[in-house]
């Protein structure tokens, strides 16, 4: 079987929907095998983030401003994911990080801009 391929135009049309009115949560396993709720780190001072990115270009967005969760549980993440609500809501996407990060309970954990990016390749 060949493989597709999505156009350009319609990369960036979709990754458009999502540039303005998401948060980004923590989760301490894959939300799409460990069930999106029941993955999201819970406790401490944690709650998602509102995210906003930069317009599409080259099939990817980066974080337009820095996020930063303070006050966490102390937790292993190693996905973040888009939510369209602050509480409960949709989900509607998620990346694996390269690396996981332990963080300490009452600690922070931050991202500084430009360094996140959803992209379709």
């Amino acid at each position: 079987m060949a493989n597709g391929r999505i156009s350009d135009y319609l990369a960036e049309k979709w990754l458009g929907e999502i540039v303005t009115g998401h948060f980004i949560a923590l989760h301490h396993d894959n939300p799409d095998v460990a069930g999106a709720y029941a993955s999201e780190v819970f406790g401490g001072g944690y709650a998602r983030q509102p995210i906003q990115f930069v317009l599409p270009n080259n099939r990817a967005i980066f974080n337009l401003t820095a996020i930063q969760w303070n006050g966490l549980p102390g937790v292993t993440v190693t996905h973040l994911a888009l939510w369209d609500s602050l509480i409960n809501g949709n989900y509607a996407a998620s990346f694996e990080l390269d690396i996981a990060v332990r963080v300490l309970p009452g600690r922070s954990l931050g991202y500084g801009p430009s360094v996140l990016a959803f992209s379709l390749d």
